[in-house]
């Protein structure tokens, strides 16, 4: 405490009266900040040297811990002759701990000459002292030795310190008599905090870190639970980020492993990988933390090491929380352009986006893969256009024993609504095309080829095959007639029971949460129906129609001038053997060429019992041995009949593509006449392969197709509908027609529902391989029949770890990243022999700086933070071995803190008028949280 006696200096450095001493009791007892006692003691540090021991002087000193042995004025002159000694002893906040900090002063101690400045704010540029061993140890009384030139040095420079608001401290009475001592700044009065003690705020300053003995040592070896924690986190970040780079390029299909009704489901196995991704990314953020935290410690401890900044510490941030690059972007300029620096922007890129990059490579999505070719398996029931297998396979409601004419019925419902449905949709796709404008060209291949639905789920469409033989014009300028001749191929349907089969393992759009798809593109044979109509006048017709033979016994009609065959008529046509036993082929014809009629083509004509009246027409499917079923019509427009012939067979110039897909349906479609087609069915037989005839058995369907329509109406003159249709589409020009399709596309369309039915379980081959004997009807009774393999080139859609988009291919850059840097960082820990105390993680760091010694670098920093000059201030780890102390050591040179400070070292022309704080309002105020 200050000394009753002694006299308050005012601002302008003269003595106060005597009668303004009761306003100075009024006041608080003065701030002893230089340690000095009313008995002229100090108690004060100094540095002890190193290699010194902080008690050798004890013999010299009072009793007490650091309280100099100056109880008596004869004491205290022999020892302190210097009447301002106390004037000269170390401010509060740089204790005499550290050597030079306090300028260069040439007296007779200089190793601990104490600073002019008095003020405990006066900053110092110095820095925080070395060697390392030096520490805070209690002072002993000063040396008589001091010389007046210390005095007069101090008082010079007290003249000069700059008035301004202060408070009043009570001088000692050895320091009455002499120079004035310069006066402590203080807040201004309307600023005061009541309830702050400015004597405990300054004696903390002063005092050393005898408290602070590190209780651990800083080095954990490998065994430690903290080294093997982040060992394994590294392997763990490692490895995991090594086979999600892996797993990225490889791009792997998982098949039935992940699917709807496996034992890992589509959302369970994103959420699974999404989970794993984010323990990669924050074990990979823990780790390289970990290794800057190391990286940066290290360097502290080395001497010669430029040490860590501020800057540098605050690299781990930028990993942990990627928006401090924004918010805290005045760290960018002097950290980010080192090795560690760009090491750290890197891995805080690789970071911020790996989850994404994850999503994006690794995590399952539904995925297409590549064509593969592979042998799939269908199973076969009968042989193509089986007659007593559709009419089992019908799902006919009665007891055939009790109905024999059950099956037939089903059959003729069955034929009949897809009939129908099929010309009613090729009529709509003619008039949308005629609405739209469109132009279609005269080209058969161009031309719509019509839909039939199979299982009415599967859209099947066909394609015009031979079209060679579709050129009207070309017909018609050879032959001299019109020729309107077509096929159609249909995909084969078998396919699609194939392509489902549980054996052939391909993951159906019910499996991928119905939302899957996959191509087949089969090498089957085509089932195929060949329509061709031909233009003929009455005279050319009439060796065809019973009415015109000699002997017919004829019937009027209800038509004026029409006749009609009598009921037998049927009867007296010739039978196929004459009574030799030779084949008769009947009568001969113009068209005997175009339709391969007569001995020369072993095939007999039909027979019809009249001429069909406008807008009719009469079937003939009884030919004898015959592959097709002939029709003929006749419209109003025209005096001449159209003859139209339709068979069927398997096309071997085929490909079957099968298209499903949980969002769009189910597709079948046949790819024929394609050089290119690799999957075609011919592709799999000898060049000179012989190929399948038309079917003999399918004229018996078609028969039954023909009754369940009334193709024969025309015998009646029923004038249906259908058959109105169909008569006004024949063609009486030799060309195609833009606007409409002829007569033989509508036919081929319109039959197309009993090609497809025809031919579902049958072969995907061109012939029937089993045993005739033990199948004479060719059908085989048990289900599901015997297995048959067929090429196949297939396109499937499963769950794989892999990007779907090309410019997705930038996070290939993030996965490396991650993996490289969690390589380097593992590396770094196996090449270190333990964990040193990371001093950038804000516990430790906190913990650090809070007992080491305020630095004039960092002026100006406590209150709004630290500027951009603070944050490059080289720092060092310092070590005081005799009180087994570590602290932050500066190592900066101070010319940074004299550019930034107007008359380079800090004077008391700093503290003028206190500059406006928030403190006193903010420590006030109610907390929430």
């Amino acid at each position: 405490m200050a000394d009753p006696s002694s006299r308050p200096l005012y601002s302008d450095y003269g003595y106060q009266d005597d009668d303004s001493h009761t306003q100075q009791q009024r006041r608080a007892t003065g701030i002893n900040i230089f340690g000095l006692s009313n008995n002229n003691s100090s108690s004060g540090y100094h540095l002890m040297p190193s290699g010194g021991h902080e008690m050798a002087d004890l013999n010299d000193s009072a009793p007490g811990l650091g309280i100099s042995n100056m109880g008596s004025a004869s004491n205290a002159h022999s020892q302190s002759p210097d009447p301002t000694h106390h004037a000269r002893m170390s401010p509060p906040e740089t204790p005499h701990s550290f050597h030079n900090l306090l300028g260069d002063s040439t007296n007779s101690s200089p190793r601990h000459q104490p600073d002019p400045s008095f003020s405990p704010r006066v900053a110092n540029s110095q820095g925080t002292p070395e060697p390392y061993s030096e520490i805070w140890a209690p002072s002993m009384p000063r040396s008589a030795r001091n010389s007046n030139t210390d005095l007069t040095d101090a008082s010079e420079k007290v003249k000069e310190m700059p008035r301004t608001q202060q408070r009043e401290i009570t001088p000692s009475s050895s320091s009455r008599d002499g120079p004035p001592i310069p006066k402590i700044v203080e807040p201004r009065k309307d600023e005061m905090d009541d309830e702050f003690d400015d004597e405990i705020f300054y004696k903390k300053f002063a005092e050393p870190p005898k408290g602070c003995s590190s209780s651990r040592d800083i080095h954990q070896p490998r065994s430690s639970w903290l080294s093997i924690t982040i060992y394994v986190l590294s392997v763990y970040s490692t490895v995991g980020s090594g086979i999600w780079l892996v797993t990225a390029i490889l791009q792997p299909r998982w098949g039935h492993k992940i699917a709807s009704g496996a034992s890992l489901s589509p959302s369970t196995a994103t959420t699974l990988a999404a989970l794993l991704a984010k323990t990669i990314e924050m074990s990979f953020v823990t780790v390289f933390v970990s290794c800057i935290g190391q990286v940066l410690t290290r360097r502290a401890f080395i001497r010669k090491a430029h040490g860590m900044s501020l800057a540098e510490m605050t690299m781990r941030n930028w990993v942990i929380q990627p928006g401090s690059l924004i918010t805290h972007f005045e760290t960018l300029p002097s950290s980010s352009l080192t090795l560690l620096g760009m090491l750290s922007l890197t891995a805080t890129l690789a970071a911020s986006f790996y989850t994404t990059a994850s999503d994006a490579m690794v995590s399952p999505k539904l995925k297409s893969g590549s064509w593969e070719s592979k042998e799939l398996t269908g199973y076969v029931r009968a042989s193509y256009a089986n007659a007593a297998y559709v009419r089992e396979d019908c799902p006919y409601l009665f007891n055939s024993t009790e109905d024999i004419h059950a099956a037939e019925s089903c059959m003729n419902v069955q034929f009949s609504g897809q009939s129908y449905r099929n010309l009613l949709n090729y009529m709509n796709t003619w008039t949308a095309i005629n609405r739209n404008g469109t132009v279609v060209s005269t080209d058969l291949k161009k031309r719509p080829g019509g839909t039939t639905l199979l299982h009415d789920n599967t859209t099947m469409h066909g394609s015009w095959i031979e079209t060679e033989h579709g050129d009207v014009a070309a017909q018609f300028e050879d032959l001299g007639r019109i020729i309107n001749n077509v096929t159609l191929a249909l995909p084969h349907p078998g396919v699609y029971a194939a392509s489902t089969l549980k054996e052939n393992g391909i993951l159906q759009p019910d499996d991928l949460a119905g939302v899957g798809e996959y191509t087949v593109r089969a090498g089957v044979v085509s089932p195929s129906v060949n329509v061709m109509c031909v233009d003929m006048d009455k005279k050319e017709l009439a060796p065809l129609v019973y009415t015109q033979w000699p002997h017919s016994k004829n019937t009027n009609t209800d038509v004026p001038g029409q006749k009609k065959g009598w009921a037998g008529w049927t009867g007296e046509v010739p039978q196929p053997l004459d009574k030799k036993g030779k084949d008769y082929y009947l009568n001969r014809t113009d068209v005997d060429d175009i339709f391969k009629w007569g001995p020369k083509y072993e095939r007999r004509p039909p027979v019809f019992q009249m001429y069909p009246f406008d807008f009719n027409l009469l079937t003939n499917a009884t030919v004898y041995a015959a592959d097709s079923i002939y029709t003929l019509g006749k419209a109003a427009a025209s005096t001449n009949y159209t003859l139209c012939q339709l068979r069927s067979w398997v096309s071997p110039n085929c490909s079957t593509e099968f298209n499903i897909s949980g969002t769009a349906g189910a597709v079948l479609k046949s790819h024929c006449e394609d050089g290119s087609d690799e999957n075609a069915y011919r592709r799999s037989f000898p060049a000179d392969q012989g190929w399948s005839l038309p079917s003999l058995d399918w004229k018996w369907l078609a028969d039954q197709w023909r009754l369940s329509m009334d193709l024969n109406g025309g015998a009646v003159n029923n004038n249906a509908s259908n058959a109105r249709i169909l008569t006004q589409l024949a063609l009486h020009e030799p060309e195609l027609p833009a606007s409409q399709p002829s007569m033989a596309e509508a036919l081929a369309v319109y039959s197309s529902s009993l090609i497809m039915i025809s031919a579902i379980d049958t072969p995907f081959r061109h012939y029937w391989d089993q045993d005739p004997e033990k199948y004479p009807t060719n059908v085989i009774p048990e289900a599901p029949g015997f297995a048959q393999t067929f090429n196949a080139s297939l396109i499937t859609q499963e769950y794989t770890s892999g990007h779907t988009q090309r410019w997705q291919n930038i996070f290939y850059v993030i996965l490396v990243l991650v993996f490289a840097i969690n390589l380097f960082c593992l590396g770094y820990f196996i090449m270190r022999s333990g964990l040193v105390t990371d001093f950038t993680e804000p516990q430790n760091l906190f913990s650090l700086a809070i007992n080491s010694p305020p630095s004039n670098s960092f002026h100006g920093s406590c209150g709004g933070g630290p500027e951009k000059r603070h944050l490059v201030v080289p720092w060092k780890v310092a070590y005081a071995p005799s009180a087994n102390h570590f602290f932050f050591q500066d190592t900066s040179t101070g010319k940074e803190a004299e550019m930034e400070t107007p008359g380079g070292l800090s004077t008391g022309a700093e503290y003028e008028k206190p500059k406006t704080t928030s403190y006193k309002r903010l420590s006030t105020s109610r907390t929430w949280l």
